[in-house]
């Protein structure tokens, strides 16, 4: 136990502590494979797009705690580690067993001549045989032997599938089930069906089987008898079974395989078990019992502690014997079975704290406790070095930028340690980025849960820590430490939680479309490695050329809808952004996606945190003809054309096309007309513009023709160059 306890404060505490921190950034482009931005001065836009006033941060409470300047430095320069951070898995055990107890194990079965499968089938049922005496007095070897025949080694498929191992008759628990069985009668064999009880398990069999003979007047004379060939004589003679050679074949399969090593057991009982020993308050509680052939009411019982690992003697005590009436139950012709617990409170004290220890139960004739032709009872060592903690809380509150840090830690071996510090590493980096002396808190729901851990009902911590972009990014865990050391070293215990990563980056693109001849933005985005990042910037991104069109740079807005929602992530109650910019023909046609970056570079590159949106095209192109007339040779025309492709395309021509004749008949340069409903019902650029009103004159030999109004935006006086078209529906004419 010694080495196994170097070992584990060698995982704990892989090192002495240093000062140091872990700077890391990301370059966030997870959402657009294979894009560049184009972080060149040039194209970088120096404006700045007027915003609300940004409301900062409340500041920060006296009680929040700053990382050491220092230790945030040294750490900045280390490589990042590629190693499973340390994780203190928690102790807390109070229970133990017998070492060497004379009635538990198997016995020495003849195994030589066993087969595995036969093996299995008597371990399986060697406890409920034991069990059997001790409740009602029937034989080890008997339970075995009768089982054996009667389940064919379990096999049978009244045992298999009714596990009732033994062929009793009858019902349990009113359940039976009928089959057909062979009986002897007057030397002759005759088949009958008959109703044989069923059980849930193999347990219940055998309870039962015992249960049986005591239930059976007849049997009596068998129970509590310890020569087996007396006993299958008994069973025999009793009317258990009808085979006259019965008899003979129990005693074969027992000496046989071996089965009166069970019957030994039986005869020298020391065993018992430690129901619990753990710390309570400022107390060592141990409970248990221990049942000894031999023993008596009349003699002392002492409990001795022995240090585990060196056997030395710390403590003994001569007790007042505690009655159990379960243990007498069970064994009801040991010793002095049910005066056979124990329950002490003794003061707890560094000579207990953290070592193993073992637990000795004595029954003595001796006043003074020396063994002089008692009984001991050895149980196996266990450690008093529980230690059990739980991180309650490790949450960036988006309000006042401080990681909240409440959780709980106590242990057996903190007597003495009166110094708790809570020390913030960098498992990335292996490094320690500070240590911070913390006064414990009242836990009395860990006092109920752990009521034999030392110092759980004032297990309780809080911390508050300045949010720093040096734990973005990285591996961060709580260490929680109690130590004799001023300093927070000396002698310790620690308890590793596991790590957090401080890595959260959301946002939501609220609004992405044309309004007018501007192209609004508007959002948020949050993001805990925007933690030093003082510039926010929009990037107008073209995903299908893989460049980048334009940047602004954007004071952010407050959000308390978003603090509420993202409780959690850093700068949530500041992340609004809402934005006006010039629509240009770079966004027009194709994919163009919206990336909000945080940056710590005024001109928007450096160390980034960005947030890429998905992509959206800019194409649309929608018209209708409200009107068309024809009146003194004039063709009247009433209708909108609206197209995000218009953009740089200054001049709106009407073009009339002949279908019939395959040629353009004319076409007419005009004056936008304000559609207000139509920029209401659509954003699209020039929607606010989009409408014409025009007369275009026609004569008799377009009479009958399939004509057709084309609406057409060009860079050109003459319409030509670069255009979009709208092909309206061709119309036929009559012109008188």
């Amino acid at each position: 136990m010694k080495q196994q306890k170097q070992a584990r404060i060698k995982v704990v505490l892989p090192v002495v502590f240093t000062f140091g921190a872990a700077l890391m950034f990301f370059q966030g482009n997870a959402y657009a494979d294979n894009a560049t931005v184009t972080n060149s001065a040039e194209q970088a836009q120096e404006v700045i797009v007027p915003q609300a006033e940004k409301i900062p941060l409340p500041a920060q409470s006296d009680n929040s705690v700053k990382l050491d300047p220092s230790a945030v430095a040294v750490a900045s320069n280390k490589p990042v580690v590629d190693v499973a951070p340390a994780v203190t898995t928690g102790q807390y055990n109070v229970t133990t067993g017998p070492s060497g107890a004379s009635n538990a194990g198997a016995g020495k079965l003849n195994v030589s001549r066993l087969t595995p499968a036969q093996y299995n089938f008597l371990s399986s049922i060697h406890s409920g045989a034991i069990q059997t005496w001790h409740q009602y007095g029937v034989l080890p070897s008997l339970t075995a032997s009768q089982a054996i025949i009667e389940s064919q080694w379990g096999e049978s498929s009244l045992s298999a599938q009714y596990h009732n191992l033994f062929g009793i008759k009858g019902a349990y628990n009113g359940h039976s089930v009928y089959l057909q069985t062979r009986e002897n009668y007057g030397g002759q064999n005759v088949m009958i069906t008959a109703p044989f009880r069923v059980y849930d398990n193999n347990a219940q069999s055998i309870q039962d089987h015992g249960r049986f003979f005591v239930d059976n007047g007849r049997y009596h004379n068998l129970l509590w008898k310890t020569n087996y060939r007396e006993v299958t004589y008994l069973v025999k003679a009793d009317g258990y079974a009808t085979d006259p050679n019965y008899t003979a074949v129990l005693n074969n399969i027992i000496e046989s395989y071996g089965l009166n090593a069970w019957d030994q057991e039986i005869l020298d009982v020391n065993t018992g078990y430690v129901d619990n020993i753990s710390v309570q308050g400022d107390k060592l509680h141990i409970s248990g019992w221990h049942v000894a052939s031999g023993s008596s009411s009349n003699m002392h019982h002492f409990i001795i502690l022995l240090d585990g690992n060196t056997n030395q003697e710390l403590y003994r005590q001569d007790i007042s014997k505690v009655y159990r009436q379960d243990i007498q139950n069970i064994y009801p012709n040991t010793g002095a079975a049910g005066w056979s617990g124990f329950d002490i409170t003794i003061p707890y004290t560094s000579t207990f704290a953290g070592r193993n220890i073992t637990v000795v139960s004595r029954y003595t004739n001796d006043a003074s406790g020396e063994q002089r032709g008692g009984r001991d009872l050895f149980f196996n060592p266990i450690s008093l070095n529980a230690n059990v903690g739980a991180l309650d809380r490790m949450s960036l509150d988006a309000t006042t930028g401080n990681i909240n840090i409440d959780g709980w830690h106590a242990a057996d071996d903190i007597l003495d340690k009166n110094y708790h510090y809570l020390i913030i590493f960098d498992a990335s980096r292996q490094t320690e980025l500070g240590r911070y002396l913390v006064t414990n808190v009242a836990r009395p729901d860990v006092a109920r849960s752990f009521s034999g851990l030392y110092n759980a009902a004032n297990a309780g911590f809080s911390l508050k820590l300045q949010f720093s972009p040096a734990l973005a990014g990285d591996q961060i865990q709580v260490i929680s430490r109690y130590t004799d050391d001023p300093a927070g070293n000396g002698n310790r215990v620690d308890y590793w939680f596991a790590p957090k990563t401080f890595t959260a980056n959301a946002a939501y693109l609220e609004n992405f479309k044309i309004n007018g001849d501007q192209l609004h933005i508007s959002g948020w985005h949050a993001a805990d490695q925007s933690v030093g990042k003082n510039y926010h910037y929009i990037i107008v991104f073209d995903k299908s050329t893989g460049k980048e069109i334009s940047r602004y740079r954007v004071e952010n807005q407050a959000r308390p809808d978003i603090a509420r929602a993202q409780a959690d992530v850093y700068n949530a109650g500041q992340s609004g952004f809402d934005i006006n910019v010039p629509l240009t023909v770079g966004m027009v046609g194709d994919q163009i996606q919206v990336i909000s970056r945080y940056t710590d570079d005024p001109a928007g590159n450096g160390n980034v945190i960005d947030y890429w949106f998905a992509p959206q095209t800019f194409n649309q192109n929608l018209a209708h003809l409200d009107q068309v007339s024809v009146n003194n040779h004039q063709l009247n025309l009433v209708g909108w054309h609206a197209t995000d492709q218009s953009v740089n395309k200054p001049y709106h021509f009407i073009i009339l096309y002949d279908w019939t004749t395959g040629k353009e008949v004319q076409r007419q340069l005009i004056e936008p007309v304000p559609r207000p409903d139509i920029a209401n019902a659509f954003a699209i650029y020039n929607a606010g513009k989009s409408g014409f009103k025009v007369s275009l004159p026609v004569d008799l030999s377009l009479s009958g023709h399939r004509l057709q109004i084309i609406s057409r935006y060009s860079d050109s006086t003459s319409g030509e160059g670069n255009h979009i078209d709208y092909w309206f529906k061709p119309v036929s004419l009559t012109i008188r």
